[in-house]
């Protein structure tokens, strides 16, 4: 699928145009091969750089040569269809092309397209390099969303969760394994700026550099800020641990203070119960009351004993 997007005059605002006019910005999302072939030929893009952000491990990377440059950055998603809230990270290409700027994506709507239409100063999409690094930065952005969302819900399952379950420890390893692929994908796009940093130093403007170093900012500010967040929710899964640790260990003393009691009737009764002669009490009316009071006796001793010992 071919979409084209544009910022209509000086709104700063960016629309979505019904066709290719000249300055627009192409956005190709689960593109078709014929797509894929038809772009790459009318800008001089070489076909396996064009196809290289639908494979989903494709690393972030820039190419550039004489007719295009090419970033490879990860951008992050929300996996819908997962039981627990989930986040991972996809390959999206942006290709800056003499009049365009031209992205693909293997999937349709990624966040960063609902943070570049909230904006209100989005540069024209003529202006291939500026609008880029417009990209680039709603790109950190949408790391930051996500971020949000995962230390939210970290919150919620730690207010809300007095005894911690089996299930809210494994929602917590899906946001620990979240964080991981956000954590890795900003590493390596932090790579990438850095070195196209060094090439822009001699080629831009100091305008241009600006925006540059403002996406360079937003994304090291993400990964500060995942680092902050991942610490925190290993702390939160060590306590879940402790927790359920805890909960297990009073339910296995519990078990041996009720197994010990019954320990105590059993044994009398075994005792008093053999058909042999010469068994205590076996000739009196009252000894059946005898050994009942008896046993009585000494569980209310022991339970005694084990409450001093705080065994339950």
């Amino acid at each position: 699928m071919i979409e084209y997007f544009h910022v209509e005059g000086q709104s700063g605002i960016l629309t979505k145009i019904d066709r290719e006019k000249p300055g627009c910005w192409i956005a190709l999302f689960e593109p078709t091969q014929e797509e894929l072939t038809s772009i790459a030929e009318r800008f001089s893009i070489d076909e396996d750089d064009i196809r290289a952000p639908l494979d989903l491990e494709e690393v972030s990377r820039i190419e550039r040569n004489a007719d295009y440059t090419m970033f490879i950055v990860d951008t992050p998603m929300h996996v819908k269809n997962a039981e627990q809230k989930r986040y991972t990270t996809i390959p999206i290409g942006i290709f800056e092309v003499p009049g365009h700027v031209i992205s693909v994506c293997s999937v349709y709507r990624v966040p960063l397209i609902a943070i570049l239409k909230s904006w209100r100063n989005v540069h024209d999409t003529a202006d291939v390099k500026a609008f880029a690094s417009d990209i680039l930065i709603a790109s950190s952005q949408a790391y930051f969303a996500s971020l949000h969302a995962i230390n939210k819900r970290r919150i919620g399952l730690s207010n809300a969760t007095d005894k911690p379950e089996r299930k809210d420890l494994q929602e917590l390893y899906a946001l620990d394994a979240s964080l991981v692929y956000i954590k890795t994908s900003l590493t390596t796009n932090d790579t990438v700026f850095e070195r196209y940093r060094r090439y822009a130093a001699s080629a831009y403007t100091p305008e241009m550099l600006e925006l540059l170093d403002d996406a360079i900012i937003e994304n090291k500010q993400a990964l500060e800020t995942t680092k902050i967040y991942s610490e925190i929710l290993d702390s939160t899964i060590n306590h879940f641990g402790l927790m359920m640790d805890y909960d297990l260990n009073h339910t296995m003393q519990l078990v041996a203070t009720i197994t010990l009691v019954l320990c105590v009737p059993t044994v009398i009764g075994g005792v008093f119960g053999m058909n042999l002669e010469g068994i205590p009490l076996a000739d009196s009316p009252y000894g059946f009351a005898i050994v009942t009071g008896a046993t009585a006796l000494a569980l209310v001793v022991m339970l005694v004993i084990l409450k001093r010992l705080k065994w339950f």
